[in-house]
């Protein structure tokens, strides 16, 4: 089925893990990797929850980016506003995105003494190797465009246990980052980690899963070769969202519960205004057998009593879950920036510790530090959340596959197409978005419903379909594309002489420009006819 766009060729061999907070809760259900899926556990029934991510309407504190310099101090009121507020039912993702950049940014060049240690965890974590995004340049010449998408920047967020939990490798938090830097907006999109998906060469399984499949497969071939294990791992689990989800991946990020836990530690741990007494019974042994995770009022957590809280299940719902997250994100926030926090060696050298021993990225320095400037000009109005789950776009729904509770498509079990339909459309492609050209689709043959059927699929893309109607005669054997928008829409231009397979011209017999009032006519062609 149709992606985002199509790739003329394969992508590079890519770094594996990267760059995101834990802020999806990742559980320690499930079992080993080998089967990709997890045998049933106490935590089997709360599966059955979406992952919490949802859209949200609240006021962060992280509107704007922090200034790069230690000297930056909090807002004096930030824990009193969490006292006072009531649990919110959505998690903002834009918080997560830009919040943990920020932080990874000022420990990442807070060198100072400690330049040489900052630079060598940088080549710990920024590994390189992503695929790279056009739209992240100022000026962007049409002819290096490969397809729709290209006009903004996708980043997959992954978060895993590791190895020191169980079911370590298997990636429950989904998040995609997608930005238009033209438009200064950006889009972020949960994927729920029940996801049922085919992965061709492998089997059905849970999307959680396909990270940690590719993995083993690669090591059984070469149990010496982590890294590339690792690489086989990200690739393949990319590999099934551009085809089912539809969207080109430019890079990806993640971390894995260590580096949470380590950065709490590092800080001397956080501060959490806590609304209501949280009980977990499944987390007891892990809380010295007390299920009793976090009484009501101001708590101050440690690392572990940090982890625990965030990625509790026991709640009323996964959006009360949600909140949870964020209140812990604000406090790693709050405490890491806090003034005097990098005056102190030993606490820089512990958080750039966390940090490079835990989490990498495909992105290189240079253009984490673009995404930083753009993220400054994106306003929090201008930030998309969005899930599958979202009424009106409802488009998945839970059943029961083999014994497990799977998420599936609401058309069918393999039937993505309205998602991505519904995905391209939430990330309008950014030169795609900024031209609006308006184009009508005429049918140039005697065969019903070609220029429908062509239009249909072009909508799907994003793009402005003004006029769908019969071209003055029947006679075409070939697609025509004719540009009336004299060079003005021409990214537009360039991404349908991609798709239609030819080259736009400037006028067509019996296609009169006034007559039509388009900035582009499409004239379907016999070649598009693919019935028997």
């Amino acid at each position: 089925m149709d992606n985002f766009r199509k790739h003329p060729k394969h992508k590079p061999n890519r770094s594996v893990d990267g760059f995101i907070s834990n802020t999806g809760g990742i559980a320690a259900e499930g079992s080993s990797t080998k089967n990709a899926q997890p045998e049933k556990t106490q935590l089997d029934s709360l599966n059955k929850k979406s992952d919490g991510f949802h859209s949200a309407n609240i006021s962060s504190q992280l509107d704007a980016l922090p200034s790069l310099q230690p000297s930056y101090s909090p807002n004096p009121d930030v824990v009193e506003k969490l006292k006072k507020s009531k649990p919110k039912k959505h998690l903002p993702k834009k918080l997560i995105f830009r919040g943990v950049m920020a932080i990874f940014i000022v420990v990442l060049l807070s060198g100072g003494l400690f330049f040489g240690k900052a630079w060598w965890n940088a080549h710990k974590i920024l590994k390189g190797g992503g695929d790279g995004a056009l739209a992240l340049n100022s000026q962007v010449d049409p002819t290096l465009l490969n397809g729709e998408g290209d006009g903004r920047v996708n980043i997959l967020l992954l978060g895993k246990g590791g190895a020191n939990h169980p079911g370590g490798d298997l990636t429950d938090s989904i998040l995609i980052a997608s930005i238009d830097p033209l438009g200064k907006e950006a889009a972020l999109l949960s994927i729920p980690r029940d996801l049922y998906v085919k992965v061709p060469n492998y089997w059905s399984m849970k999307i959680n899963a396909v990270y940690s499949t590719g993995k083993q497969r690669a090591l059984s071939v070469n149990e010496d070769d982590a890294a590339g294990a690792e690489k086989a791992g990200i690739k393949l689990l990319e590999s099934i969202i551009e085809a089912d989800i539809g969207i080109p991946i430019n890079y990806y990020m993640m971390v894995n519960f260590d580096a949470f836990q380590q950065t709490v530690d590092a800080v001397g741990g956080i501060e959490v205004a806590v609304a209501e007494p949280l009980y977990d019974y499944v987390q007891a042994w892990d809380n010295g057998g007390n299920p009793l995770l976090a009484a009501k009022g101001l708590q101050h957590f440690n690392g572990k009593k940090a982890l625990l809280y965030a990625r509790s299940r026991s709640s009323s719902s996964d959006f009360a879950r949600g909140e949870r997250q964020r209140e812990v994100v604000v406090g790693i926030k709050d405490k890491v920036l806090k003034l005097g926090t990098f005056s102190n060696p030993l606490t820089v050298t512990k958080l750039l510790d966390a940090i490079g021993n835990n989490v990498t990225t495909s992105l290189t320095l240079s253009e984490i530090m673009r995404l930083y400037e753009i993220s400054k000009s994106i306003q929090t109005s201008s930030i998309a959340s969005l899930g599958f789950t979202d009424p009106p776009n409802v488009l998945v729904k839970t059943a029961n596959i083999n014994g497990q509770s799977v998420v599936v498509p609401l058309r069918g079990q393999a039937d993505f197409s309205a998602i991505q339909s519904f995905v391209r459309n939430a990330m309008r492609d950014g030169f795609l978005k900024n031209e609006n050209a308006t184009i009508a689709v005429l049918n140039g043959t005697n065969v019903d419903g070609l220029a429908t059927k062509r239009a249909d699929e072009l909508k799907s893309y994003g793009y402005n379909v003004t006029l769908i109607d019969e071209a003055p005669t029947t006679d075409y054997a070939t697609t025509v594309l004719v540009d009336f928008s004299n060079g003005l829409k021409k990214y537009t231009k360039r991404y349908l002489e991609q798709r239609l397979k030819t080259a736009a011209v400037t006028s067509a017999t019996g296609i009169d420009p006034l007559v039509y009032k388009t900035d582009i006519v499409i004239i379907v062609g016999n070649n598009e006819n693919t019935n028997p």
